[in-house]
């Protein structure tokens, strides 16, 4: 099997469970209830509107966890080492 091939299927599936996960949580739409109208809304407004909670919270800007070494530190510890 080709290292691409393993990759590209391993992602399909992983998409498909995403999905029926998905629909696992969510559920079904009911017969009333007008999904095409909401989908077609939400494509027209530019994206899902933001709950209050995140609204409030969109000011903040997300902590990000640096991973590993910056570049000066490690041309520090070199011209230390040397």
């Amino acid at each position: 099997m080709n290292f691409f091939t393993w990759i590209r299927d391993g992602v399909r599936q992983a998409v498909l469970l995403g999905v029926t996960d998905a629909v696992a949580d969510i559920g079904t739409p009911r017969e009333d209830d007008d999904i095409k109208h909401r989908l077609l809304e939400t494509l027209r407004s530019g994206g899902p509107a933001l709950p209050l909670d995140a609204e409030a919270n969109s000011h903040r800007s997300p902590q990000r966890k640096k991973l590993g070494r910056s570049l000066e530190q490690i041309q520090a510890g070199a011209a230390k080492a040397g």
